[in-house]
């Protein structure tokens, strides 16, 4: 049974040799209304909190321990899955009174980390890995969307290495969460090709690599490249974040493409993500893309009207399949954003969708985020 207390108790009997025990951990938290076009809510409340206790034996080896609690879900066939509040529509969150709503934290894994030199360290246990994520407020969760590679876990072993000056790179090797018949290797590096105090350049490439007779998904391998600038001039700052994803459906590459600009000077913010994947037409688009939409654009101008508060205006289209007509939609919406401490954001939204196919018209919510 994965309870809460076999992490705590693992962390306990390492307290009497460790010189240093810290925690750590992300706590999401967010509630909606979504209303139809008589004004009849759904409500929904989701959260998602990982914790991370960490015993430093000495000043070179630790044992972390991690535990999650995240809502989950009942869809049409009875199938259980993570939930997520949706600016857009319902689907996938836990509705109040949903027994989802109150979950066990679960053990979500151990790791035992050797600084074996200053810029090389040997890891070992749960391990998990991602690449491409998205800026995009609605898709951050690496564990759902990505253009390289959806988060992934595995049990083995690995390096992190480099500095901040010539680089950082983990390479990691073993057993895949997936299935007991499955082994997984990753590895990516960034490299900083320009590194200066107003101006930085990294490009990362990684490859995730899967094999074994039952792997857990449709595809063997996943590779891609992501490219990171800045620029600063005083009052104007503004960067680019661009990627490119490639694995294969069916025999077929999926090519996955995003950019995302921003800018700000003074007050004024500016962010903008277009993403596009390119399909084999002869299949439908959602099985072979690691988001909800094959084309995205969304837009927000934002205004920073105090340290501690901003708001924008957001505009968004989306295409879950461009070989399909009429399954497209726009989204206009407002948010406005409260930074009461470092480390912590609070969101509230309201939005419209202008689409005949979706049955939410207006939602409005509240979303919480504190890290430490």
């Amino acid at each position: 049974m994965r309870k809460l207390i076999l992490p705590f108790a693992l962390v306990s009997a390492s307290l009497a040799f460790a010189a240093e025990i810290e925690l750590h951990g992300s706590v999401n938290a967010d509630y909606a209304s979504y209303f139809d076009s008589d004004f009849s809510p759904t409500n929904a409340a989701n959260q998602d909190i990982d914790l991370e206790a960490t015993a430093h034996m000495d000043e070179n080896f630790s044992v972390s321990v991690m535990a999650n609690t995240h809502t989950s879900y009942s869809d049409t066939n009875g199938n259980t899955d993570a939930s997520e509040t949706r600016r857009h529509y319902f689907a996938r969150s836990t509705a109040m009174g949903d027994d989802g709503k109150y979950t066990d934290f679960n053990f979500d894994g151990v790791q035992f980390r050797w600084n074996v030199t200053r810029e090389v360290d040997f890891v070992f246990g749960d391990l998990t890995y991602s690449a491409g994520a998205f800026n995009y407020y609605y898709w951050r969760d690496p564990a759902r969307y990505a253009v390289i590679t959806r988060e992934e876990g595995l049990r083995g072993v690995g390096a992190e290495f480099g500095s901040e000056k010539y680089g950082q790179g983990k390479a990691y090797i073993g057993a895949s969460d997936d299935t007991e018949h499955s082994m997984a290797v990753f590895a990516s590096y960034s490299l900083p090709m320009l590194n200066h105090v107003d101006e930085h350049l990294i490009l990362t490439p990684s490859i995730d690599w899967m094999f074994g007779d039952d792997i857990g998904r449709g595809y063997h391998y996943v590779l891609g490249t992501e490219v990171d600038y800045s620029k600063s001039f005083e009052k104007f700052n503004y960067g680019i974040y661009a990627v490119w994803g490639l694995h294969p459906y069916k025999g077929i590459g999926v090519h996955s493409f995003l950019l995302e600009p921003s800018m700000n000077y003074d007050f004024f913010n500016l962010g903008l993500t277009y993403f596009y994947a390119i399909t084999d037409t002869d299949y439908e688009a959602a099985p072979q893309i690691f988001t909800d939409d094959q084309l995205l654009f969304a837009v927000e101008p934002s205004f920073n009207l105090h340290k501690k508060f901003s708001m924008g205006v957001s505009y968004e289209y989306h295409d879950p399949d461009t070989e399909i007509n009429g399954n497209s939609y726009h989204f206009g919406g407002m948010n406005f954003y409260l930074y009461p401490t470092m480390k912590s954001e609070i969101v509230f939204w309201f939005g419209y969708n202008f689409s005949d196919d979706i049955d939410t018209d207006f939602a409005m919510g509240i979303s919480g985020k504190a890290d430490f």
